[in-house]
């Protein structure tokens, strides 16, 4: 036999009470019939034990046949047009008529869907009640406002009472709220005057446990007509196509909990009735009605019950909102108190807070409903009301700032986390504690309350829910007294609550702008210096850069202009040295400004579609050259699993591959340089974590000098810049922009034995789209059409520049020196295209660009804006005016790109046009040359085809590459020869672009030139 012990609830686990599968029963209460339908067909699957005694038929006999084999034809096609509602809420309750033994019963069919199946229920119907409750309908519109028109939700709660008692007739009826642990209170109650009283009363969290909470939560009413009637089960158990459990969470007739009516039978109740009361989606409480022997209450009087439950849930929030719009205008008086008296005083903050708790320090009490409180200001301490001794309050003040530093804290129990409050429970059982923390200074105000001696009447022990069985186990019972108990609960405050929580955190707002307030103008001294420093030295980059950009402009243009022209190969390394020297300029500006930008905050990234194959094998064609130069291998391994396309930075992910892949080259003598690509497939397919790894076999770095080389204008030992070259910024940046993408950086290397930098970038998004992958070939100035180009230059040298890039083309150049004689030449010339340069005296290239769009005969005119201004504000204001913007030093690809874009390209380009065969004549036709230049020119071709052209067909270094054009260049200039000439400037061109997908093919086309000439005779 079962015996009773006193244990506490918390030391039994309740979790197997909570997952008690209530929703699932496999049972139905026995005063009605339920059946589960599959549609369309209306197939029965599975149906309530009792079918017998509502239509005469067993239920093995009912499942698997239609509804229309087992109802009435009335009585189906009430059912069937029924569910052809939209809602079938709507279509409930749904009279029909069985028959029984020659015996037509009246019956009410309730229908939902759930779970993919359509439930049908069956109830007696009861033709008084339906009747009754057509008129409750009117009683319900004199009860509403009689609710809406009470003083308070207490007294709106009594007279639901009264009203739900009398509609439905049980013996007692009771509005049960929960508190947030889950237990319950009866906060209103009406009965039969002999019953015991139940007002007042708590019951615990496991006689209501969670999943019963949830189900009350879905279903606003929940009947049970006889708590000692034997509960009917569901043939099959399992739904025949799921082979699950029907869900009955929506169910009139689904069967109770066997702890559920123990727990009743135990309160001597017989059947009972719940309504949820639901508040902002929150299971508030219930109205609870008891009878003391079975009941039935029909759909229709459940229903007007369930109206009123949810007329009173939108009184509680209307009542919630009035209370706290009243306690709002009580906040807001004291809150302007208060700022009106940190405003008024002109001394210092702490005297400000003195005089403010001097003048309204009850105040400051009533706004949380305190007995006492304490603000601490930089280490001052202000008191007002029952506080504590100076040295307790240090010790908590510490404490708190320590174990609690969050922006608010509270408890109404204090001494079960802080042992030593047990000393002052009398002034500090509980407290409410804001805080603010600035730089060095911390501010904290703390309201404290005094322990409340509370007395909670249960009903029943409800510690005594543990029953030890005879196998000496604790389990979970219903208590078998609900006379009422009383616990003396010591060492508590009265809790805090939300209004007084909202009210702390705005009195933290004030203080925390009262704080701000005080520090405003020394902030703004700082800041003002800060951002002066700031514009001093963005324009001090700007300028420098502007004024760097324009010579090297000239620098490198003239440079790029001359390869062509010099033969001499000292004389062609003077030129690489001077173009190197100003690259690495142009480089050392570039990498500053970007380290500007970075720790200033202004890096702006642009997330598109990346091509990663593309990008890599663009990397490896502007380095292999280089590296070919070193006998190094250049390689790259792309994984399979790697997508080809993600969004990211294209501008921002190449400056880091440009700067580690050139230092692992610079920095290598021999061996190889690796690029490496792989990928980690994250939760979402449509992502990965994108890793990127160099690899080099060069000097390595010392493992001391891992976080040392990350910092500007630094080299590791080794790695000395006068040897190797750069800027010492390159590394730097790389890391900036790796964290500002996302990811991470690490380093493994070894002094001597190489290094390795990997790249990790998670959450990288996968794309497919093409839409701006660019895989045309490279565009020369020489493929757009004849066209007429006005330059605006002040400079004459950038002028001669352009001028150059163009004297190989058939386009015509014209030249201005300032704005205004642009604008006349514009109006006379009306040129196809305008080269405009930004920044010029008198009218700079905005306004002068800005009069040329306002005349109509020339606005259509394109402008490409050329500058060596660094500054977005330029190019801002350049976008609305101008079809294309470039950025000084400009190169002849990078102008050939743009104009690509607003001149159109010659029709049907071909290569060079080098004839199989040439007879005298037709060699004369297509160039001046006598026949006997032609043939020295074929003799020549011949020995440089027997010569030089092998090595650099098999070898193809970039020495020998250069040399060979130079060769060709110096030929094609003193034998004038078309095809010649053709195949020079192409070669030249794919040699400036370092374009290694064309050139082998370009250098082993050479022997046609020769063999085209090859059936001219000698003279």
């Amino acid at each position: 036999m079962d015996k009773v012990e006193n244990f506490a609830l918390t030391s039994v686990d309740l979790s197997n009470c909570d997952r008690e599968p209530i929703h699932i029963p496999g049972k139905i209460q026995s005063h009605g019939c339920l059946l589960v339908l599959q549609e369309p067909e209306l197939i029965i699957l599975q149906a309530s034990c009792n079918t017998q005694l509502f239509w005469g038929r067993e239920v093995e006999a009912v499942v698997g046949k239609t509804l229309s084999q087992v109802f009435t034809p009335i009585a189906f096609q009430k059912i069937s047009q029924s569910l052809k509602s939209h809602d079938l809420k709507y279509s409930n309750p749904i009279d029909i008529e069985l028959t029984h033994n020659n015996t037509p019963q009246q019956l009410t069919a309730i229908v939902h869907r759930h779970d993919h199946v359509l439930i049908l229920e069956l109830e007696p119907h009861i033709p008084t009640q339906t009747h009754r409750a057509y008129g409750i309908y009117a009683q319900i519109q004199s009860s509403l406002p009689a609710i809406e028109n009470k003083n308070s939700f207490e007294e709106s709660a009594q007279f639901l009472a009264q009203e739900i008692r009398q509609l439905t007739e049980y013996d007692r009826v009771m509005i049960y709220r929960f508190e947030t642990d889950g237990s319950g209170i009866v906060v209103a109650e009406d009965k039969k005057p002999e019953l015991e009283p139940f007002l007042g009363l708590h019951y615990p969290a496991s006689d209501i446990p969670k999943q019963a909470r949830q189900l009350y939560s879905k279903n606003w009413v929940r009947i049970i007509v006889n708590v000692n009637d034997n509960p009917v089960a569901i043939y099959p158990l399992h739904n025949p196509i799921t082979q699950k459990h029907i869900d009955l969470s929506y169910a009139t007739l689904r069967s109770v909990s066997p702890i559920h009516i123990e727990y009743l039978q135990n309160m001597g109740v017989s059947a009972s009735l719940c309504i949820s009361l639901i508040n902002d989606q929150k299971l508030w409480g219930l109205i609870v009605c008891h009878h003391y022997s079975p009941k039935f209450v029909s759909y229709e009087l459940r229903q007007a019950c369930e109206l009123l439950g949810q007329f009173m849930s939108v009184e509680l929030f209307r009542q919630y909102q009035k209370n706290w719009e009243a306690y709002q205008i009580k906040v807001k008086k004291i809150q302007q108190l208060f700022r009106q008296e940190l405003s008024v005083h002109e001394s210092d903050l702490i005297n400000r807070i003195r005089t403010m708790i001097d003048s309204s320090g009850q105040h400051l009490l009533e706004l949380v409903n305190a007995q006492g409180v304490v603000i601490g200001l930089q280490g001052e301490l202000t008191e007002f009301g029952e506080t504590l001794p100076q040295p307790d309050l240090d010790d908590l003040l510490s404490w708190l700032r320590s174990y609690y530093p969050q922006e608010i804290f509270y408890t109404d129990r204090l001494a079960e986390i802080y042992p030593p409050a047990q000393n002052y429970i009398n002034q500090a059982a509980g407290l409410l504690a804001i805080s603010i923390y600035l730089d060095q200074a911390t501010y904290q105000i703390v309201w404290f309350r005094s322990e409340i001696i509370q007395t909670v009447t249960w009903g029943g022990n409800p510690n005594k829910a543990v029953v030890i069985d005879d196998h000496n186990q604790m389990r979970l019972s219903p208590r078998q007294s609900f006379e009422a108990w009383k616990e003396t609960v010591s060492g508590h405050a009265l809790g805090w609550n939300e209004l007084e929580i909202n009210a702390a955190m705005e009195l933290r707002n004030t203080l925390m702008l009262a704080v701000l307030h005080f520090s405003h103008f020394a902030l703004e001294e700082v800041a003002k210096r800060a951002e002066m420093a700031n514009r001093a030295k963005s324009e001090f980059l700007a300028n420098m850069s502007h004024e760097i950009r324009t010579p090297m402009n000239a620098i490198l243009g003239f440079c790029d202009l001359l390869k062509g022209l010099v033969e001499d190969d000292k004389q062609q390394s003077y030129l690489d040295a001077i173009a190197a020297g100003g690259r690495a300029l142009i480089s050392l500006i570039d990498d500053i400004l970007d380290l500007s930008k970075i720790e200033a905050g202004k890096l702006e990234l642009e997330y598109h579609h990346v091509y990663l194959p593309i990008l890599l094998q663009e990397i490896q064609q502007i380095f292999l050259p280089t590296a070919m130069a070193k006998g190094l291998s250049l390689q790259i391994n792309f994984e399979p699993n790697v997508p080809k396309i993600i969004a990211f930075d294209e501008v921002r992910l190449r400056q880091i591959l440009f700067n580690i892949v050139g230092n692992a080259i610079k920095f290598t003598e021999d061996g190889s340089v690796t690029i490496s690509v792989r990928a980690q497939n994250c939760d979402d397919d449509s992502r990965i974590t994108l890793e990127i790894m160099v690899a080099d076999t060069g000097i390595g770095i010392n493992p001391d000098q891992h976080q040392q080389i990350f910092e500007a204008f630094v080299q590791s030992e080794g790695q000395s810049n006068r040897r190797y070259g750069g800027t010492g910024l390159g590394l730097a940046i790389t890391r900036r922009l790796t964290h500002l993408l996302g990811g991470t950086l690490t380093l493994d290397s070894q002094l001597g034995l190489g290094s390795v930098f990997t790249f990790t970038f998670p959450d990288v998004q996968i794309t497919q789209s093409h839409q701006l992958i660019n895989l045309q070939p490279a565009i020369y100035l020489s493929d757009l059409i004849p066209s007429t180009i006005l330059v605006v230059d002040d400079v004459e040298s950038n002028r001669k520049l352009i001028a150059g890039y163009f004297d190989t083309t058939e386009h015509l150049l014209l030249e201005a020196k300032d704005g205004y004689q642009a604008i006349a030449m514009v109006e006379t010339h009306h040129p196809d295209v305008i080269l405009m340069d930004l920044r010029m005296p008198d009218l700079d290239g905005i306004a002068t660009s800005q009069l040329i769009k306002q005349n109509p005969h020339t606005a259509n005119i394109p402008i490409v804006m050329l500058t060596a201004s660094v500054v977005a504000k330029d190019f801002e204001l350049s976008q609305n005016l101008c079809q294309g913007y470039l950025r000084k030093p400009v190169n002849r690809e990078q102008l050939a790109a743009v104009l690509s874009d607003i001149l159109a390209r010659k029709i049907d380009i071909q290569p060079p046009n080098i004839p199989q065969q040439l007879t005298e004549k037709t060699a004369i036709n297509i160039t001046k040359l006598p026949l006997n230049q032609l043939l020295e020119l074929k003799e020549i071709l011949r020995k440089e085809e027997e010569k030089g052209w092998p090595e650099l067909r098999d070898r193809m270094t970039q020495r020998e590459l250069r040399s060979f054009l130079r060769r060709l260049q110096k030929l094609a200039k003193n034998y004038p020869w078309k095809p010649l000439q053709d195949y020079v400037t192409i070669l030249d061109q794919q040699f400036a672009d370092f374009d290694w997908d064309n050139l082998p093919d370009t250098i082993n086309n050479f022997p046609t030139l020769r063999r085209s000439l090859q059936q001219l005779d000698s003279p």
